[in-house]
């Protein structure tokens, strides 16, 4: 049954243990800093019987029989459930769910396959375990990332063999886990715990090659909230127009001795599925970059172009070349997105669109937008640090000051010219935008995992053979 926004709130009052800024969290959704972030995801939830009738068709999906559920709950099985899941993901207010999605759907296509191979009952369990998430209208962060120790090594390498999450201890009604899993966005806010292994794992290494499910208050789990910061708020909107009212929220998770029955394990030593397993975690993952990066690099575009026009420099051929150049980004990345979203395969009856679109236009992101980021502060020069703040402007004092020197070309007022400077700014040069450059790096895998995963798929070989043909026929 679909949850208001007040019964998602209500089910984080759970006793779970959660620290911030070094002191423990009595409730996370009346903290000052934590509690931000909750009621903007609480915002997902709807109102209830008080909600809008397109809103909720747009969020939600009709199961066989009849019941409403969230539509990030429900895999998808055709190209057009792709397609609405990547709209609905890159407009959501508050957590976004994709990485979740994509671990559940993951695990339901390796739990057949395993099944097949050795018997077995994890198909069932992961079936019954996804349904009553969607029912239940479940709130879900996926932990993943490992630790890791000494990044030269793998699980078995370490010194210390808990430093990859792992089963210390097997019993005839579940498993022990000991470990700790980092970057799990918004894993103070929400309900259960979706742990998968973070890389491909040797054949000795099946104790760490773990799929479960662990409740946030389950006892032994810790988690440590990173620091967020107070935003600045609505009074510094035209300051900082995009992340005025912006904050991100990731902790890292302690599992002590952590018990897991039976029926939540989907994974439990099945070393040689791994790899394959990050093949369609990853994939289905990094979908919200076909949505999200074409329409913000058209966003980057937007600016530059009216930063030109502003300064009065739109017909300066070297400028110019550089808005060319992200156009043809743009361009690749919408052409990207429709070969991802087309060229599809079906796997256990799951849609999954194609990997290598889907990492290409990661790859493209990440080799292009620190130098378009560059541009912009180029062509908005040092004013993007030093120009004043627009409650300076409020200022009967001194607004006359800025507004007769803030100028730009004539019929540019320098209202106009500082909200476009200061936007430059929250996209480059503001602590967010720092904080989204990592993110860029580090989130849904880095830029050489996307590399690898591109090359998996491409046949080397029969190139060389080519050049050997074309050799051959030459003498």
């Amino acid at each position: 049954m679909l949850r208001t926004g007040e019964e998602y709130l209500a089910s984080l009052r759970d006793g779970r243990v959660v620290y911030y800024a070094g002191e423990r969290v009595a409730d996370v959704t009346t903290h000052a800093e934590l509690g931000l972030p909750a009621r903007e995801t609480a915002q997902q939830y709807g109102k209830g019987a008080d909600e809008d009738a397109a809103t909720l068709a747009e969020r939600t999906v009709l199961l066989p029989d009849g019941e409403r559920v969230h539509r990030w709950t429900v895999p998808p099985r055709t190209p057009e459930d792709l397609v609405a899941f990547v709209e609905m993901e890159a407009n959501m207010v508050g957590d976004e769910h994709g990485a979740l999605s994509a671990g559940l759907c993951s695990l339901q296509i390796l739990a057949r396959k395993i099944d097949a191979k050795y018997g077995g009952d994890y198909t069932s369990r992961i079936d019954t375990y996804a349904d009553w998430f969607a029912r239940a209208d479940i709130h879900g962060a996926f932990a993943m990332t490992d630790v890791k120790g000494d990044r030269s090594k793998g699980p078995s390498g370490q010194v210390d063999p808990d430093l990859f999450l792992r089963v210390v201890e097997r019993r005839p009604d579940g498993i022990v886990i000991r470990g700790a899993k980092t970057s799990v966005t918004s894993g103070a806010l929400c309900n259960e715990l979706l742990i998968l292994p973070t890389h491909a794992m040797k054949d000795t290494e099946g104790d760490w090659a773990i799929a479960c499910a662990v409740p946030a208050n389950a006892p032994g789990v810790v988690m440590v909230s990173n620091y967020i910061g107070k935003t600045w708020g609505e009074k510094f909107k035209f300051d900082r127009p995009l992340t005025h009212s912006w904050h991100h929220h990731d902790s890292t998770v302690f599992f002590n001795d952590v018990f897991v029955p039976t029926e939540r394990v989907f994974m439990d030593g099945q070393t040689e599925y791994t790899r394959e397993f990050l093949g369609y975690f990853t994939t289905l993952h990094r979908t919200r970059i076909l949505k999200m990066e074409p329409r913000d690099t058209k966003q980057l575009i937007g600016v530059a172009e009216l930063m030109l026009r502003y300064n009065g420099l739109e017909n300066v051929g070297a400028l110019k070349g550089k808005i060319t150049e992200m156009v043809q980004t743009a361009v690749l990345l919408d052409t990207l997105r429709y070969t991802a979203l087309n060229r599809v395969q079906y796997v256990e009856g799951i849609c999954v669109p194609d990997a290598a679109a889907c990492n290409l236009a990661g790859l493209t992101v990440s080799s292009t937008r620190e130098g378009y980021l560059t541009t912009l502060c180029e062509l908005a020069g040092g004013p993007v640090l030093t120009a004043p703040s627009g409650l300076d402007m409020e200022n009967p004092e001194i607004a006359g000051l800025i507004e007769k020197y803030y100028v730009g070309k004539p019929g540019v007022g320098a209202k106009e010219r500082l909200a476009l400077i200061k936007l430059v700014y929250d996209l480059a040069a503001s602590d967010a935008a720092g904080f989204n450059r990592a993110l860029g790096v580090t989130g849904a895998g880095s830029p050489g995992a996307r590399r690898v995963a591109v090359a998996r798929g491409f046949d080397i070989e029969a190139c060389v053979q080519g050049v050997l043909a074309d050799l051959a026929g030459a003498e």
